[in-house]
């Protein structure tokens, strides 16, 4: 049929599109399929198997701390002090404690983090830096688009009663990072009172009393390819020139205390006004001859700050755990009484939620996990049944190959 410019309506010569290309179909006769139900028998149920051995290797222990420590709940933006609220806690006789890297997770129970607003209240392009400039480029002032906040919809900015009601934008802004999770806990022993370090040797805690574990900017608990691609510091330069307020409540635990970060050479940090118009301003940014910036953010959070990182990737489930520090090899005691000591920031009241602490060894298939191996072994089982089925039916009344009865249709 001759197409509008005199072509036609015939598909190419190829192989593809003349449908020539060369198949294979298999042929299910029953020893095909009898062998391959039971290959998939044996493979499945070796691997079941091999996730139940691991699964059962692992160490784990949990308690739930916010019933323990009702009562006792402080300010969200309450600075770093010494913890409130102590949790006994017991680890089991099992050498696997001091044999293998530990896992140390907080958990949160009937918290939403995947609901649609929330998950979409962050900016990505400010996460990222993308939205940030150059170094001594000031960002716009009442313009959302160009300060890269525009996409987090909510606390976004605020009004700055002590600045003539200036418009201060969030950084990081949204649901997702001023909801973070804030609690701080501490290991230590019962009876010797020596706390673990859970994080030593992390060039980044800053000064911290002597026989106390850091407890800000924890290195190694965030996904690398999430540090790499969706996450970049400020660097000095813009924190100087961007930057009205700086740390939030505490700067110990706003990431910003990192030396690479914070340079003296460019900037100087003074109390804030103590009606800045948000919760925690922190400390005011002065250039180096005392006067006040020209900075429209209110940077209260490093955005490269592990314990944001982990927290910004949202859970799917409302009961979800994250992983909040490591424990060395060698460093815990089997068989030790051990005190959580939290310091309790985090409201879950409210929304009727439930917190845990948690600690566990973990292997090739990650923590406890019986029902990936029950799985495999339930599949690998069915399997075997199917195949011993049609054995029987083969063997019993067996099927003539090629036997022209048949053929129904003729």
């Amino acid at each position: 049929m001759s197409g509008t410019h005199g072509g036609t309506n015939r598909p190419a010569d190829s192989a593809f599109k003349q449908q020539r290309l060369r198949a294979w179909q298999p042929i299910l006769t029953p020893a095909a399929v009898i062998g391959s139900l039971g290959a998939i028998a044996v493979v499945f149920i070796a691997i079941g198997a091999a996730v139940m051995s691991a699964s059962s290797g692992v160490v784990s222990v949990s308690v739930r701390y916010d019933e323990v420590c009702n009562g006792m709940l402080e300010p969200w933006n309450a600075i770093l002090t010494n913890a409130t609220c102590v949790v006994p806690l017991e680890l089991e006789d099992d050498t696997t404690w001091e044999d293998n890297d530990i896992n140390v997770y907080y958990g949160l129970d009937n918290f939403y983090q995947n609901h649609r607003r929330y998950v979409a209240s962050r900016a990505a392009h400010q996460l990222v830096g993308t939205s940030m400039g150059l170094d001594s480029d000031a960002r716009i002032a009442n313009d959302p688009d160009s300060n890269g906040v525009s996409d987090c919809k909510y606390e976004m900015s605020y009004k700055d009663p002590s600045d003539g009601d200036k418009e201060v934008f969030q950084y990081p802004c949204g649901l997702i990072a001023w909801s973070k999770f804030n609690d701080t806990l501490l290991l230590r022993e019962k009876v010797s009172g020596k706390y673990v370090m859970w994080n030593d040797g992390n060039p980044n805690c800053g000064s911290h009393a002597l026989g106390v574990p850091c407890t800000t900017n924890p290195n190694g608990i965030a996904w690398q390819s999430d540090l790499d691609k969706k996450f970049k510091s400020p660097t000095p330069g813009w924190i100087a020139t961007n930057c009205k307020y700086l740390g939030g409540k505490d700067i110990s635990t706003s990431g910003f205390i990192d030396p690479t970060l914070f340079d003296g050479s460019k900037m100087v940090l003074r109390a804030a006004a103590q009606d800045c118009g948000a919760p925690a301003c922190g400390m005011r940014v002065h250039k180096l001859d005392g006067t006040p910036n020209d900075g429209i953010y209110n940077c209260w959070h490093n955005t490269t700050n592990e314990d944001l990182v982990v927290w910004m990737r949202a859970a799917a489930l409302p009961s979800f755990k994250k992983l909040y520090r490591r424990i060395p090899k060698g460093t815990l005691k089997k068989g030790t009484q051990y005190e959580l000591l939290v310091q309790n920031r985090y409201p879950v009241a409210s929304f009727d939620g439930a917190k845990h602490f948690s600690m566990s060894s973990s292997t090739f298939v990650g923590g406890r996990n019986d029902f990936l191996g029950y799985a495999y072994i339930v599949v690998g089982a069915l399997c075997a049944v199917c195949a011993l089925v049609f054995l029987g039916k083969h063997v019993v009344s067996p099927r003539i190959m090629g036997d022209p009865r048949y053929l129904h249709w003729k």
